[in-house]
């Protein structure tokens, strides 16, 4: 187990954790504690922000208050730092806004994550390109180069801090895109490579693992490589409030879309580590705003396509399951499926307040460009794919259109009964066929796109667009397809 902290670490943490928290009470700038040991080390880390620009002021001006009492901060981001903002996904440039922004506030390092292959090797290229940051990911191998390194060594106040990079990998051998984004780049599973990369532990007083594997794998690694004495984060979207550790390694994780930030702190004595801590804050409740981050965020914003009124709600639809209901209406109309299918991950959208609906609205509920497959299919391979879908990657019910869904699930979450009632109040047959239509993210992950050629339809935010001109109003308030 962890050494207990001695009595000067454990002061000194408290002094972080009340300064910051007297920051976030009184925005103040500045804050009282003692100088800092120059064997300790402080890392705020972030993960999953998925390009949320609006939260980048708060976020400058909490770490300009950390740095003006413990200089030298590192700042790292465990992965999936675009795709979920409009204005950062949809600029001319895509993700040039949060990598400047990235910039701006001196980010040290970066994983991959899986969005950030979202245009392509092409795509992260110019990422890597804008940034004038390191990224480092070892199970990741590009057929030409990129500046992508496995692994970066820091000097810092006379400690070498090494830090390797892993990402996540799925049943299909590539993390979670889009198969079509794979060209130029193949992948191992984290747990293969990192035997490779042990050596750092004798070259390194510290050494850490940057992961956008999610926290469950993230366990394992600890368990099988003690070797890291924190592993930072991202992918699953958990927020570690206070310290994890498996074993003697720390694990972060900070939510999502930079709501929050971890603060770690390591002291270094003797030749080794002899406390660690964390804690996270809230970015969002920070009171101030960095007035120059707040101006390039206004100018991103301010292009004319993100504003342009494309429709009308009538009633707030309040949460994602309405709003992926409404998704699957637009899909099955516009392909004249027998039913539709929409996975609530690709609904990245909480609500729709009433009133006008924006261009940047429809690009924030549905950011992914996947084009939308029909297909001729059994009632059993449905049954199948509904199956899939909740057991293994969603944490909720397929959303439907043409169809509604009886649920019942156990203590355990696993499904002890489904039944799909279709449109015209029968059940779903599954021996007989049926077409239906879904987004090519899901065609490929459940293997449709393997089994059959299927019809291929426009993306699906083109199929939302198109949807409004037919249908400006729009009420899904208390819309309920799954009993």
């Amino acid at each position: 187990m962890q050494n207990m902290p001695n009595t000067i670490s454990r002061s000194k943490f408290a002094m972080l954790i009340i300064s910051i928290a007297a920051a976030l009470l009184f925005a103040t700038g500045t804050v009282n504690a003692q100088q800092t040991d120059e064997k300790v080390l402080y890392v705020v880390s972030v993960n999953d922000m998925h390009g949320n620009i609006d939260n980048f002021p708060q976020f400058a001006a909490l770490l300009d208050t950390l740095r003006k009492q413990y200089p030298g901060i590192l700042l790292i981001s465990a992965g999936d730092n675009r795709t979920g903002h409009p204005v950062n996904d949809r600029y001319p440039k895509p993700s040039y806004p949060i990598t400047k922004l990235m910039n701006e506030v001196h980010f040290d390092l970066s994983t991959l994550g899986n969005h950030e292959f979202d245009n392509g090797v092409e795509g992260l290229r110019n990422v890597i390109k804008w940034s004038d940051f390191d990224y480092v990911c070892a199970n990741a191998y590009f057929d030409d180069s990129i500046n992508v390194k496995p692994y970066k060594i820091i000097d810092f106040k006379g400690l070498k801090i090494g830090f390797v990079g892993g990402i996540q990998i799925g049943a299909n051998g590539i993390p979670d895109f889009h198969p079509k984004y794979a060209k130029g780049v193949s992948f191992k599973p984290i747990e293969d490579v990192l035997p490779e990369y042990m050596f750092l532990r004798k070259e390194c007083d510290m050494l850490f693992l940057i992961s956008h594997c999610g926290l469950e794998a993230d366990i394992e690694i600890a368990k099988k490589f003690p070797q890291f004495d924190a592993i930072f984060g991202g992918h699953s979207h958990k927020k570690i409030e206070r310290t994890k550790l498996i074993g003697n390694t720390m694990i972060t994780q900070s939510g999502k879309n930079l709501n929050y930030l971890t603060v770690s702190v390591l002291y270094f004595t003797n030749g080794k580590i002899d406390y660690k801590a964390q804690q996270v804050f809230s970015i969002r409740d920070f009171a101030k705003k960095d007035e120059k981050i707040q101006k390039m965020v206004d100018d991103f914003g301010s292009l004319d396509i993100f504003s342009k009124v494309v429709g009308y709600t009538d009633a707030d639809t309040t949460n994602r399951e309405q709003l992926g209901y409404f998704m699957a209406d637009a899909i099955r109309e516009f392909t004249k499926a027998d039913m539709a299918f929409q996975n609530p991950g690709g609904v990245r959208l909480k609500s729709l307040l009433k009133g006008k609906i924006t261009t940047k609205d429809v690009y924030q509920m549905d950011p992914f460009d996947n084009t939308i497959m029909k297909f001729k299919v059994s009632g059993q391979e449905i049954m199948d794919m509904l199956n899939k879908a909740y057991t293994e990657t969603e944490d909720f019910p397929m959303l439907c259109s043409g169809c509604s869904i009886n649920l019942t699930v156990n203590e355990y979450e696993e499904i002890e009964s489904m039944e799909i009632i279709l449109s015209n109040g029968g059940s779903l047959n599954p021996d007989a066929k049926y077409s239906i239509a879904i987004n090519s993210y899901m065609a490929s992950v459940y293997g449709f796109n393997n089994k059959y050629k299927g019809k291929e339809f426009p993306h699906s935010n083109e199929i939302i667009f198109d949807y409004l001109k037919k249908h400006q109003y729009i009420n899904y308030d208390g819309v309920s397809r799954i009993k």
